[in-house]
């Protein structure tokens, strides 16, 4: 198993916690370093919009309910 670093993910739990989500669902893709990060059930998008910085912003009925972030170790 992969080392985990405790502080570091307590960190991002403390993000999480100061924001409006509720229900976060974080997946990460080593092979496809690509992480997912979905923001209440898990339910299909019906629309998305990609940024600049190659962030996959995807929306159900006009409202956010999740990320996709592509190079993630990179970033």
């Amino acid at each position: 198993m992969a080392e985990i670093i405790i502080p570091d993910i307590m960190q991002a739990v403390k993000s999480i916690k100061h924001s409006n989500a509720n229900n976060v669902h974080i997946q990460y893709d080593s092979a496809a370093d690509v992480m997912y990060v979905n923001f209440g059930a898990l339910l299909p998008a019906d629309d998305s919009e990609l940024d600049d910085n190659d962030i996959l912003y995807r929306y159900r009925n006009g409202e956010i309910i999740g990320l996709t972030i592509t190079h993630y170790s990179k970033r």
